[in-house]
C-alpha cells in the first residue's frame, strides 16, 4: 500500500514488537488508577510481531523516577538467566520456567475457560473482601502447587514478592467426581503465580536482601492460608502493621480460633509457624519437607485426572478414526456403480444403516476384520458374502483411484 493509503489507519499500533488489539482510550489512560503495585497501570492484549502469539502487556506509568533501562535489564537478567530443569533444557529455554509461575511471555485470558485471579474466584465481594472458608483438601491442593513454585523461585536465589490473592491466577482443570468434591463442591483448580519481577523493577533501589525478601514470601504464604481458611482476605500489612508483638498476636488469635475449630492440627500449626510474630518463618525447604504426605495425596489426584483425560482423549481418537472412514466412504459413494468395488461399498452402506450398527461396522472395517457378512442388493437379486477385510480393500482401491483422478491445486509461489 502507498504511504498515504487510508487503510494504514486500520492497522493497530505497535509497541515492543507487538500489535495492540485493544482499543486504547486516552481519557481512560489519563485517570489516576493505581494498581496493586502503587502506580497507575494499564493492561493490553497484544499480538507479537515475531511469533504471532497473544501476550499480556502491562504498562506502568509514572515510574520513571525510580526505574531506568539499566534497572530493567538487571531484573530481566536475574529472571531470564535462571533456567529450571536439565542443563540441555536450560540452554534451549534460557529463562526461569516452572509450571506454577507465569513467565514473561505467558498470557491467560479472563474468559469462561481462561484464568481469573484467586480473589475474583473466591473473594468476589469487593466491599468487604470476604468469601467462604474453603475445604481443607482443596487448601492442601493449592498449597502444594504454591510451595512447588516458591521452592523453584527461592532455589534460584530469587523472591516471588507477589504472593497475594490478586496475583495468583486460577484456572479450572475440570470438575471432579461427586465423592471427590469438597464441602462446597469446589472443583480442582490449577494455580500460577503472576507478575513476577515487577516489584523487583519498581523497588530496585530500595529492595532488601534476598533473605529478607524470601522471609516476606513465607509470611505472605501464611496470610494466603489464613485467608483461605477464614474466608476473609488477610494481607501481611494487616498482620504486621501493629507495632508490638502482643498486638500482632491478638490480631492473629481472632482468626486462628476459627482455624482451630474447623481445620486439622497440621494446617493450624503450619499457619501459626509461618505467622508467628516472635520467630522468623521457616525456609520453604522445611515447609516442603513437612508436606510429604500431602504431596502424595496431590499426586494421586493428578494421576486420577490424567486417567480421566486419557479416557476422554481415547474417545476423541476413536471418533476421529470413525470420521476418517466415513469421509472416505462419502467421497467414494458419489461414484456409484453397479459393478466393481464401488458396488460393494454401496451395499455395505445399506448394510450399516442402523446407528448402533454403524459404529460396530466401522470399527471392524478399520481393523480389516476377517468376519464374514452378507450384503444384499435393494431388489434382493444380488447377494455377496464378503469379509470386512474385503470391504476395506475395496474402499482403499476406490479411494486411491479417486485421488489419482483428482486435479491438484496450484501452488502459489
Amino acid at each position: 500500500m502507498p504511504p498515504d493509503d487510508t487503510r494504514h489507519k486500520a492497522v493497530p499500533p505497535t509497541f515492543c514488537r507487538a500489535y495492540c488489539l485493544e482499543n486504547h482510550d486516552d481519557n481512560a489512560a489519563s485517570q489516576n488508577i493505581r494498581s496493586s503495585f502503587g502506580y497507575p497501570a494499564i493492561l493490553f492484549r497484544v499480538t507479537s510481531t515475531t511469533d504471532g502469539n497473544l501476550y499480556c502487556l502491562r504498562r506502568i506509568d509514572s515510574a520513571m523516577k525510580c526505574v531506568n533501562h539499566k534497572i530493567c535489564q538487571n531484573v530481566m537478567q536475574s529472571w531470564l538467566s535462571n533456567p529450571m530443569g536439565s542443563e540441555n533444557e536450560g540452554v534451549s529455554s534460557g529463562a526461569f520456567d516452572h509450571p506454577g509461575v507465569v513467565r514473561f511471555y505467558k498470557c491467560f485470558l479472563s474468559q469462561r475457560a481462561g484464568a481469573v485471579t484467586f480473589r475474583e474466584r473466591f473473594f468476589n465481594n469487593e466491599s468487604s473482601r470476604s468469601g467462604i472458608p474453603l475445604p481443607e483438601s482443596f487448601i492442601w491442593s493449592c498449597l502444594t502447587q504454591l510451595v512447588s513454585a516458591i521452592l523453584a523461585v527461592h532455589g534460584s536465589n530469587l523472591a516471588v514478592r507477589t504472593l497475594q490473592l490478586n496475583h495468583i491466577l486460577c484456572t479450572q482443570e475440570g470438575c471432579l467426581g461427586a465423592s471427590s468434591r469438597g464441602l462446597y463442591g469446589i472443583p480442582k483448580v490449577r494455580l500460577r503465580i503472576n507478575c513476577i519481577g515487577v516489584v523487583d523493577v519498581l523497588e530496585f533501589e530500595t529492595r532488601k536482601t534476598i533473605e529478607e525478601l524470601q522471609r516476606e514470601d513465607m509470611r505472605a504464604l501464611g496470610c494466603l492460608l489464613l485467608s483461605m481458611t477464614t474466608g476473609t482476605e488477610v494481607s501481611v500489612s494487616d498482620v504486621y502493621r501493629n507495632n508490638t508483638q502482643q498486638q500482632q498476636s491478638m490480631f492473629l488469635d481472632q482468626y486462628l480460633g476459627f482455624v482451630r475449630q474447623n481445620y486439622s492440627r497440621d494446617l493450624r500449626q503450619l499457619i501459626e509457624t509461618l505467622l508467628n510474630p516472635t520467630l522468623p518463618p521457616p525456609p520453604i525447604r522445611n515447609i516442603s519437607a513437612s508436606m510429604a504426605a500431602r504431596v502424595f495425596e496431590e499426586m494421586d489426584g493428578i494421576h486420577s485426572s490424567m486417567d480421566q483425560m486419557h479416557d476422554a482423549m481415547m474417545g476423541v481418537y476413536e471418533s476421529g478414526r470413525a470420521l476418517r472412514l466415513m469421509l472416505k466412504l462419502a467421497f467414494v459413494n458419489e461414484r456409484w456403480s453397479d459393478s466393481g468395488d464401488c458396488y460393494i461399498l454401496k451395499l455395505f452402506r445399506d448394510y450399516a444403516m442402523d446407528l448402533g450398527h454403524v459404529i460396530s461396522s466401522l470399527n471392524k472395517l478399520d481393523a480389516a476384520d476377517e468376519e464374514k457378512i452378507v450384503l444384499v442388493s435393494r431388489d434382493g437379486k444380488n447377494v455377496f458374502v464378503v469379509s470386512y477385510a474385503d470391504v476395506a480393500l475395496c474402499l482403499e482401491k476406490a479411494y486411491c483411484e479417486l485421488l489419482s483422478s483428482s486435479v491438484p491445486h496450484p501452488v502459489v509461489q
